[in-house]
């Protein structure tokens, strides 16, 4: 069974939001390799490993072969060709340019996907809802959260609904577009009318609460979480400052 990280859900994000900028600001290929072992190594703890494996890799190839063909085989400025075809010239200045930026483009992918995977996400819409933060953000944040989840489970109940119909589809692209079509409809309809009776169940109750309510569900806190994730928000702005300012030094 995956586990969740025994954290504030704002302990963790403070956590991360701390690495990310830090190792976006180093630029140093070594310690981007180390963060994105030890969140390799955080996903196993969390039984997640082959997921976040999963979901990294379907966000950062398109991203890694943008930078490769931009960087890596279109360079006009670096010195040493690797190799020429036509208007192609393969550099190594535009290989270590395409590694660097796709290191940074990876710690923060498999980051956030890695809090996203930690954090228990009715945890951190109660923990939002416990904050001073307006009461719409939290529900904003748990129909987010909520939103992608149903919508599948919807769109395989429609596309079984439809086969056990025999609609016919028939194949290629026209056929792929119908089967889209055919659940798009139905899809977008059904979310329309969840908000109306969602809205009215709202109204109903009273959304947003003016005065004193009990809430159902708390969120363990302490207050070395609380010193913590001030020392995290510091790093944030601090972090960068400190490995940006002896170049902003040499450049004066």
């Amino acid at each position: 069974m995956p586990r969740t990280a025994p954290l504030h859900p704002f302990t963790v994000l403070a956590l991360a939001a701390a690495v990310t900028a830090t190792t976006t600001a180093a630029g140093r290929w070594w310690l981007s390799c180390a963060v994105l072992l030890g969140c390799l190594l955080l996903a196993a703890w969390a039984r997640r490993a082959r997921k976040l494996a999963g979901l990294s890799a379907a966000i950062l190839l398109p991203a890694w072969g943008s930078q490769l063909l931009i960087h890596g085989m279109v360079d006009t400025a670096g010195s040493h060709v690797l190799a020429a075809a036509g208007p192609l010239r393969i550099t190594a200045e535009g290989l270590a340019t395409a590694t660097q930026l796709g290191l940074r483009t990876a710690v923060l992918v498999v980051a956030g996907l890695l809090c996203t995977l930690l954090i228990n996400r009715h945890d951190l819409v109660a923990a939002v809802d416990l904050s001073p933060a307006p009461p719409q953000l939290g529900y904003l944040l748990a129909a987010t959260l909520s939103l992608l989840p149903r919508m599948a489970e919807r769109q395989r109940a429609i596309g079984e609904a439809q086969a056990l119909r025999g609609a016919a589809t028939g194949t290629g692209i026209m056929g792929w577009w119908r089967r889209v079509t055919l659940r798009a409809v139905p899809l977008v309809l059904s979310s329309l009318q969840d908000a109306a009776d969602r809205s009215a169940h709202l109204a109903a109750r009273g959304f947003p609460a003016a005065g004193p309510h009990t809430r159902l569900r708390s969120v363990p806190d302490s207050a070395a979480q609380r010193r913590i994730r001030r020392v995290a928000l510091a790093c944030v702005v601090l972090g960068p400052l400190a490995v940006l300012a002896p170049a902003w030094a040499t450049l004066a």
